[in-house]
C-alpha cells in the first residue's frame, strides 16, 4: 500500500515520518516548483503556465513570504478499494495549540480554536490582535482556523493563573520583541502582553511600545482605512453600527459626520425626538448660572466673565460656537502646543506656583458657603445609599476599568469609593502591575492531543485570551483526498502564509495521512472512472 514503508516513527534530527497511531507521516521529495511572479503569468488551474514556477531540486527549499510551492511525496501509494485517505499538514511546520485554546477577538469574545474551525466552515470571519511591523498592537484578520493533527504538548503556566498548551516548537513573542519556542522558555521569562481595559465603556488596548492606552475601535478603523473600505476623512467620528461599544469588528465600525454621530448617541441616551435646540439652551442656562458663582470672581476678570456671558446667551449661539471652534483650531499650531506643554510642565514643577494654586482653591471654597453646604448634603445622601457596597463597586470597576467610569456607572461621586480602601488599593495595584506576563511553570503533558492553529497573513502572529502573543501557523499543506484504488506519488501544495521566508526539508516529514476504512468496498473506484491523475510519478500540475 505504501512504498517505501517505515513501520514506526523515525525521529532524531529529522522531522518525524513513518507509521503513527492511526495514520502515516509522509516525506516530501527533493524536487520542487516554486511560484514566481517575475513574468506576471496568471495562475490558471485550467492552463498552468510553466513560467509561473521555478524548478528547484535540493535538500532544502525556501518558500517566499505569502507564496507557495508544489512538491511530491517520497512514498508511492496504492489505496485499497475500501479505503479513503485524508492528508493534513504536520504540526512541526504548523506550530499548534490544544483544541481548547482561546483566542482574543476584538468583538469581546474568546472562542476556542476548535470552535473557530467549526464556525469557519460556515464562512465566519474573525479579527484579533497582532504586533505590527513597528512593534505596535494592531487589529488583523485571523484566517483558516483548522485542525492540524495530533502531537505532544507542553503546558505553560503564567503568573496571571492562565495556562497555555502548545507544541514544543511553537514560538512566542517575548517582552523585548524577540522570539523563543515554548521549549526554550524558562520560569521568569517575560512574554509580550495583551492588556485590555474599559474606558467609558469602550475597550482600550495597552500599547507595550509606549505604555499608552489606545481605543480598540480606533485600531479597527485603521484596519478599514488600511484595506480601502473608506478614507480617513477629517470632521468624521468613528461609530459602532450596532451601538455596542464592545463589538469592535471592523465591519461594525463606520465613519459618520460629527454632528450626526452626536445626534445618534443623544437619541440613544434621551430617546427619539430629542430636542437638541432645547437641550443646548438648557446647557447655556446652566453655564450662565455657573458663571455667576463666586468662584468665578477669583479665577476670571470681569471682562472675561462678560465675554463668556455674551457668548453663551447670543441668539446665534451655534454660529458663534462654530466661529470660535474654527478660530481655536487655527490658533493652536504645533509650535503653540509645544510651548503650552512646556509652560505647564514648568508650572507644575514650581512648588511656589503649586502652593499659590492651592491657596486660591482654599479661598474660593471659603467664600462659597452655599457650595460647601451643597457638598455636605451630597455626602449625607451618599451615606444613605446602602446599595453601593463593596460588591457593586468591584463590579463597576471591572466593567468600567477606571474609577471615574465606575462612579459614572453607579451614579455617584468618586469620593464614595473612599469607604472601600482595601478594594481601591487592590484595584490600583492591579493596574500598576500591567507591564508584562511572566512564565511560572513549564511541564510536558502525557500522550498526544488534537492540535489546531490559524493564519494571520498581515502580521504572522496573534494574541491568545491568556494575554500573550504567539506566531501563527506558517505552512499549510493542501492535498486532495486519496480516493479508493488511486495510486501514485502525492502532489503537495505547500503554502507559506507568513510575511517571512519558510524553509522546507526534503526527505523529512511534511504531512500526516489518516485512513478511513469502509465496511464494504465502494461501488465505483477512482480506477473504475479512469481518473486522470492515476499512477502519477513526479510533481503533477492540474489537468483539464
Amino acid at each position: 500500500m505504501i512504498e517505501p514503508f517505515e513501520d514506526g516513527q523515525v525521529r532524531g534530527d529529522v522531522i518525524s515520518y513513518g507509521l503513527s497511531s492511526y495514520g502515516y507521516d509522509i516525506r516530501v521529495a527533493d524536487e520542487f516548483r516554486i511560484f514566481t511572479n517575475v513574468y506576471a503569468a496568471t495562475v490558471d488551474p485550467k492552463a498552468f503556465d510553466e513560467r509561473s514556477f521555478v524548478r528547484w531540486q535540493a535538500d532544502t527549499c525556501i518558500v517566499p513570504p505569502n507564496s507557495f510551492a508544489l512538491a511530491r511525496s517520497v512514498e508511492y501509494f496504492r489505496i485499497p478499494r475500501s479505503v479513503l485517505t485524508l492528508c493534513v499538514g504536520k504540526s512541526t511546520y504548523a506550530r499548534c495549540f490544544s483544541a481548547d485554546t482561546r483566542v482574543a477577538l476584538v468583538d469581546g469574545s474568546a472562542p476556542t480554536l476548535e470552535e473557530m474551525a467549526e464556525r469557519s466552515q460556515d464562512a465566519a470571519s474573525f479579527w484579533g490582535y497582532s504586533i505590527g511591523s513597528f512593534g505596535r498592537i494592531i487589529v488583523t484578520k485571523l484566517e483558516a482556523p483548522r485542525f492540524i493533527g495530533r502531537d505532544a504538548l507542553l503546558e505553560i503556566g503564567l503568573d496571571s493563573g492562565e495556562h497555555i498548551r502548545c507544541t514544543a516548537d511553537h514560538k512566542f513573542l517575548l517582552r523585548d520583541g524577540t522570539l523563543a519556542p515554548a521549549e526554550e522558555l524558562r520560569s521568569g521569562s517575560s512574554l509580550m502582553p495583551l492588556y485590555r481595559e474599559l474606558v467609558r465603556g469602550y475597550e482600550s488596548v495597552y500599547q507595550p511600545l509606549n505604555g499608552h492606552l489606545l481605543a480598540t475601535h480606533r485600531l479597527s478603523d485603521e484596519w478599514n482605512v488600511r484595506n480601502g473600505l473608506y478614507r480617513d476623512i477629517p470632521g468624521t467620528h468613528r461609530h459602532h453600527r450596532d451601538l455596542d461599544r464592545r463589538n469592535n469588528n471592523p465591519w461594525n465600525i463606520e465613519r459618520v459626520p460629527a454632528a450626526e454621530h452626536v445626534r445618534l448617541h443623544n437619541e440613544k441616551t434621551y430617546g427619539p425626538g430629542f430636542d437638541h435646540q432645547a437641550h443646548g439652551q438648557a446647557i447655556r442656562a446652566g453655564l450662565k448660572a455657573y458663571s455667576e458663582d463666586p468662584l468665578w470672581s477669583l479665577a476670571y476678570s470681569a471682562a472675561q466673565r462678560d465675554r463668556a456671558l455674551r457668548f453663551w446667551t447670543a441668539d446665534d449661539y451655534d454660529a458663534a460656537r462654530a466661529r470660535l471652534r474654527q478660530k481655536h483650531r487655527a490658533s493652536w499650531t504645533d509650535e503653540r502646543r509645544l510651548a503650552k506643554s512646556e509652560s505647564m510642565k514648568l508650572f507644575y514643577q514650581d512648588p511656589d506656583e503649586r502652593r499659590r494654586a492651592a491657596e486660591n482653591s482654599v479661598r474660593a471654597w471659603r467664600n462659597a458657603p452655599a457650595r460647601r453646604e451643597s457638598q455636605r448634603e451630597l455626602a449625607r445622601s451618599l451615606r444613605l445609599r446602602t446599595a453601593i457596597d463593596e460588591e457593586s463597586v468591584r463590579g463597576a470597576l471591572s466593567r468600567a476599568g477606571t474609577i471615574r467610569g465606575a462612579a459614572r456607572l453607579l451614579s455617584c461621586d468618586r469620593s464614595v469609593f473612599r469607604r472601600f480602601p482595601r478594594l481601591m488599593a487592590e484595584f490600583r495595584k492591579r493596574r500598576s502591575s500591567l507591564r508584562n506576563h511572566r512564565v511560572e511553570t513549564i511541564r510536558a503533558l502525557p500522550g498526544e492531543h488534537d492540535v489546531y492553529c490559524l493564519t494571520v497573513p498581515e502580521a504572522g502572529n496573534f494574541a491568545l485570551e491568556a494575554g500573550v502573543f504567539a506566531l501563527n501557523c506558517g505552512i499549510i499543506v493542501n492535498v486532495t483526498p486519496f480516493e479508493p484504488e488511486w495510486e501514485g506519488h502525492v502532489t503537495l501544495e505547500i503554502s507559506n502564509t507568513t510575511p517571512l521566508p519558510a524553509k522546507i526539508y526534503a526527505n523529512e516529514g511534511i504531512a500526516q495521512v489518516v485512513f478511513f476504512e469502509s465496511d464494504e468496498p465502494c461501488t465505483i473506484s477512482y480506477a473504475d472512472r479512469g481518473g486522470k491523475y492515476q499512477s502519477q510519478r513526479g510533481v503533477t500540475l492540474p489537468k483539464v
